[in-house]
């Protein structure tokens, strides 16, 4: 295992909440219900196909103009940068400093392959953005997730061959993108959420380079 690729939310930091509260303003304003269950759905997927997703809920699909939904969205994420302007070192998820120690100590490379576009933002305000080697610029992609591209991405960023790469994500279509791209994958999350994953933990406070490093070998047996 040469490298450990993370996603961004659910992973690194929770900014679920931020991204539902932000989501839910705009879709107060434009009339739409939108609850925890439909902030679920966006999980993963970048903010067009969530406002898509939002529109489509309450058949709007074709009451905006391009203009306006660009509008919209960048409203959004103003209300999403405000929120996370609080976010400190405090804010990491359990274990997941641990696991950034460990991986440097063992000169694993480290990406991340998140559609945030305020993915350095946030790694800046944690504290941890000097602990990683690439960081995939999501509005250079051509497909988001469960599409590869973002981790093959990253993969060459970091100089590294597919084959070598790990990767954690807390949501399916993410599963499935690295599952694609041929690595090895891991779920933060509920086993029946985590469809593909080669190795599922509940919390990120049980994730350490032991179970990786474990896990790996086991896999790389079965592969061969």
């Amino acid at each position: 295992m040469k490298a450990v690729i993370f996603d961004l939310d659910g992973v690194i930091t929770d900014t679920a909440e931020y991204h539902f509260l932000a989501w839910k303003h705009i879709a107060e304003q434009i009339d739409i219900p939108f609850d925890r269950d439909m902030n679920e759905r966006l999980k993963g997927i970048s903010r067009e196909e969530s406002l898509e997703c939002i529109l489509i809920s309450g058949g709007a699909e074709t009451r905006y103009t391009n203009a306006e939904k660009q509008e919209l969205m960048l409203q959004k994420n103003h209300d999403y940068q405000t929120l996370i302007s609080k976010l400190t070192p405090e804010d990491l998820l359990p274990g997941i400093g641990r696991l950034l120690c460990q991986l440097k100590n063992e000169n694993i490379k480290i990406g991340l392959a998140s559609s945030s576009r305020n993915a350095p933002e946030i790694l800046k305000r944690l504290e941890i953005i000097d602990d990683f080697h690439a960081i995939v610029d999501p509005t250079a992609l051509v497909n988001g997730k469960p599409d590869p591209e973002i981790f093959l991405t990253a993969a060459t960023l970091l100089g590294v061959s597919t084959a070598d790469c790990a990767a954690i994500e807390d949501a399916e279509a993410g599963i499935s993108a690295i599952k694609s791209a041929g690595m090895f994958a891991v779920g933060v999350g509920q086993e029946e959420s985590m469809l593909g994953a080669d190795l599922v933990v509940r919390q990120t406070s049980d994730l350490t380079l032991e179970l990786l490093h474990g896990e790996w070998e086991q896999y790389r047996i079965k592969s061969v």
